[in-house]
């Protein structure tokens, strides 16, 4: 009975940290660049049925003879992992100069405060005071990217070629490129919060490329990528968390009542 207990304890942590991972999908279902999270769960190694296991079938003799099955039940649950789903997401149109959009598998890449790079899909870009374009947390593109204190128009092209169009001058000026890093595992990026992520030994190293070339995609200019969040699916899956969640506690109450009714015999 004791173990039934630990096993719903178990439970209860798991569907708590589900929980907190579907209610952050949905609150982030219109963050730029986001990527849905979803939790894996496995089994806590399991016990054994001593009174159930003989040394083999007696139906059978000699050589022919095989040993019975193990009869196992779980210890309870785990959290055994946390993916990312790097799917891409919808791709809206912002009509901003600096906001960018990659149409394939490539990140943006960003020099954070500490001089590490980080990496990340959102691309709604703003230039700061010096001209230098930054993300929302002021995080500035790798490699730099630096505006004219004066210009008209910004171009970015499919190959993340930036121009700047000055007044009286009908020539565009070409000022920086964007590359992108593209991983060969992706979903290994450790989050870091603020939708970026840094590199770890299970993404492998970053190879870097120019926009529209191999695998990284293209860019596109006046637009963003929303979050790959199914609103609908994660509404859904808060539905049937909560009811593991409630059968759960049911569980523990059925126990506490077989103890206390044990209890009570036993006077």
């Amino acid at each position: 009975m004791i173990s039934q207990l630990f096993m719903a304890k178990s439970a209860l942590i798991a569907y708590q940290r589900k929980m907190q991972v579907v209610v952050n999908n949905i609150s982030n279902a219109q963050t730029v660049g986001y990527k849905r999270r979803s939790v894996e769960m496995e089994s806590l190694f399991p016990l054994v049925f001593e009174s159930v296991i003989n040394d083999g079938d007696e139906s059978t003799a000699g050589t022919s003879r095989s040993r019975k099955r193990y009869l196992e039940y779980g210890q309870g649950v785990r959290v055994a992992d946390i993916r990312k789903d790097m799917s891409p997401g919808s791709i809206e149109v912002t009509n901003q100069d600096l906001d960018m959009a990659i149409d394939g598998a490539g990140l943006f890449q960003l020099r954070l405060s500490d001089g590490t790079v980080a990496y990340g899909r959102a691309g709604n870009f703003h230039a700061d005071p010096d001209g230098n374009v930054v993300d929302p947390n002021g995080n500035p593109l790798e490699p730099n990217l630096k505006l004219p204190r004066e210009y008209s128009d910004v171009i970015i092209n499919e190959e993340g070629k930036v121009f700047v169009q000055s007044n009286g001058d009908p020539n565009p000026r070409e000022i920086g490129q964007v590359t992108l890093a593209i991983f060969p595992n992706p979903a290994g990026l450790k989050d870091i919060g603020q939708n970026l992520y840094v590199q770890t030994a299970a993404s492998g190293d970053p190879s870097f490329q120019i926009p529209g070339r191999g695998l990284a995609g293209s860019l596109r200019q006046r637009a963003l990528e929303f979050s790959n969040v199914n609103v609908i699916e994660e509404m859904m899956n808060m539905v049937l968390t909560q009811r593991a969640f409630d059968l759960t506690i049911k569980s523990i109450n059925s126990g506490d009542q077989m103890l206390k009714s044990g209890s009570d015999l036993g006077k």
